[in-house]
């Protein structure tokens, strides 16, 4: 789960100047591209700060889902999301079908 989240953030562009701006490449995986649809979907446009914050506690945590997450970055029930995305991508549960 921590690498595929690893892998994940070399897709995005960030810039740091005075408001943090993340931008999802292009050239993105479609695994990556349909989480951020579904973060779209789930929680509004603009959460690409949140996503790249919850890959990234994701792919520092020695055990992602019992992470800590900074809250004012990435709500809770977004970073559960992604675990749960990342979860089901790093172990397939339909017997690798």
């Amino acid at each position: 789960m921590q690498e595929l989240a690893a892998d994940y953030l070399e897709h995005f562009t960030v810039d740091i100047g005075e408001v943090i701006h993340v931008d999802l490449d292009e050239s993105a995986p479609e695994d990556l591209l349909e989480l951020d649809r579904l973060v779209r979907d789930m929680f509004g446009p603009g959460k690409q700060v949140c996503l790249y914050e919850a890959l990234s506690t994701a792919a520092e945590s020695e055990f992602p889902p019992c992470a800590e997450i900074d809250e004012k970055v990435c709500p809770l029930d977004l970073y559960f999301v992604v675990v749960d995305f990342l979860g089901n991508r790093a172990v397939p549960t339909d017997g690798g079908v």
